[in-house]
């Protein structure tokens, strides 16, 4: 298992922790709270033994003087991607009415399944990493952490690109089938009670089509969104579709 896998694994295994501990993201408004003290040893616990079972742990203590990597030592991309922790934080702080959220930015995600073609995934990836949108899966592959590492790492390489397994955000943005590029303002955080978004806090455009092609559908059909797009669409550079 090489050290990029391995990063993968601690992320994801860390991911997973912190939805134990502080419950998933886009969550209802009255669930919002903190973890017990039993829920966050659990998930100390469960990501211990994790930790513990990675073959080429020594290796990493070795060279990065710890079983966690540092994160600067890490690649960045030339547009940084949100991290998913922020976002979850951010969307969940809105249910607590926090007015330090107000002007953040608007979030752009792909929601994907390891069953699409390959090469659609490739070229997802690829232009994710340039406009830094967020990588969304269902669920775990053979409902396993470790193979669903290696099958997101075997896809994303070296590139610098977000993924995350959040299966509540399919039902918040009313998500059925997949490819689904997602533009979100913070505000569809505060979920209505069956448990979705309001429509005019996101836009979507669902079909097997690249992302500057919905980026570009999205600028020219709504007109409330098209500063947005526009301004996703621009960091990869491409002209508009006529």
């Amino acid at each position: 298992m090489s050290i990029s896998t391995t990063f993968l694994h601690l992320a994801l295994l860390l991911a997973a922790s912190l939805s134990l501990a502080q419950g998933t993201f886009l969550e209802r408004d009255e669930s919002n709270r903190l973890p017990t003290p039993g829920e966050i040893e659990l998930a100390r616990q469960k990501t211990q033994e994790a930790l513990n079972r990675l073959p080429d742990a020594p290796v990493i203590r070795q060279q990065f003087g710890g079983v966690t990597p540092r994160v600067e030592a890490m690649p960045r991309p030339l547009t940084p991607a949100p991290d998913i922790a922020s976002i979850a934080e951010k969307f969940k702080s809105l249910g607590r009415g926090l007015a330090s959220q107000k002007g953040a930015a608007p979030d752009l995600m792909v929601f994907v399944s390891l069953s699409m073609p390959r090469e659609a995934l490739a070229r997802i990836i690829d232009q994710s990493e340039r406009t830094g949108a967020t990588l969304v899966f269902r669920g775990l592959k053979g409902d396993s952490m470790t193979r669903m590492g290696e099958e997101i790492s075997a896809l994303i390489g070296n590139r610098a690109v977000s993924a995350a397994i959040h299966p509540p955000a399919f039902q918040q943005f009313t998500i059925t089938r997949v490819p689904v590029v997602v533009i979100a303002r913070p505000e569809a955080g505060s979920v209505m009670d069956d448990g979705c978004s309001k429509p005019d806090t996101f836009i979507k455009v669902t079909g097997d089509v690249t992302l500057d092609y919905a980026l570009d559908y999205i600028e020219r059909k709504s007109p409330d969104w098209a500063a947005i797009a526009r301004s996703f669409r621009m960091r990869l550079g491409g002209a508009a579709f006529q």
